[in-house]
């Protein structure tokens, strides 16, 4: 069964806590946008669901930092604030991605005992159709150095589109991150909100296959290290034109929404 859905979506966490400091309007609009794609998810039936994120130095940091990883427990579980959380994971998905991956010379790492971090657990908060939809983590190294490459993000991508392709189940592909934000320096409050947009104008284009050309210091003067969750997710669908459900630049981050039709391979 081919890949079914391909999306991705902010993790902002004031989308979810909603502080005092943020726009009220802005954040329903975004809520908003999350709602499109959970009925996306709903309408194509998905069967697992594929989550490309970056881990915030909670998973991995002074034991390993793995480029790409996987995760392959049976069950993975975390705690955001007052939320607690769990949620099944595929396992036979899980594994064909490791053993496939290597297999096309990818050197994935594995985990069964890994924190699931907020940058999973918002988008799955607002998106997922039925908890009891199993999925599969895929981590990203976007914060600590070196990170892999755009062309290696999109690379990864591709290849991990061609083992989706070939699996029974009905598969939907998450990136989470992004847009523009600094987070912990005195740009917090002034995102790169140009940059954003040509991004998207780009994409909705169907030139994706672009973002693997920028280099990580790009990435990084922009305030989008985690584009490389997207990046990968772009390796996947191609040349597809994107459709920009909303982007909303708040005080601090450029909240995007986009899907992707998916069409058979």
């Amino acid at each position: 069964m081919p890949l079914v859905a391909a999306v991705a979506v902010p993790h902002t966490p004031q989308l979810l806590v909603r502080p005092d400091t943020e726009d009220r309007d802005l954040v329903l609009r975004v809520h908003a946008a999350y709602a499109r794609v959970k009925q996306r998810l709903t309408d194509a039936r998905v069967e697992a669901i594929c989550l490309v994120g970056g881990d915030h130095i909670e998973g991995f940091f002074l034991n390993a930092v793995p480029a790409f990883a996987v995760y392959t427990g049976a069950k993975v579980s975390g705690q955001f604030g007052r939320y607690a959380y769990s949620f099944d994971v595929h396992e036979p998905l899980a594994r064909a991605i490791v053993e496939q991956g290597i297999e096309r010379e990818f050197d994935l790492c594995y985990s069964q005992d890994v924190r699931l971090d907020y940058a999973f657990y918002v988008p799955l908060h607002f998106t997922t159709p039925d908890r009891s939809i199993p999925i599969v983590p895929l981590y990203v190294n976007v914060y600590l150095p070196p990170q892999p490459t755009p062309r290696r993000c999109y690379a990864w991508g591709t290849a991990l589109r061609a083992i989706l392709d070939a699996r029974p189940e009905r598969v939907a592909l998450m990136a989470s991150g992004g847009l523009s934000h600094y987070p912990g320096t005195d740009r917090y409050a002034s995102p790169d909100f140009d940059w954003d947009r040509q991004l998207l104008a780009s994409l909705a284009e169907g030139r994706g296959a672009e973002t693997a050309r920028l280099t990580g210091e790009e990435l990084d003067k922009a305030g989008n290290v985690e584009l490389r969750t997207w990046i990968t997710v772009l390796g996947a669908v191609g040349d597809a034109r994107a459709d920009v459900v909303c982007y909303e630049p708040s005080w601090h981050h450029g909240n995007a929404v986009v899907t992707w039709p998916v069409a058979s391979r």
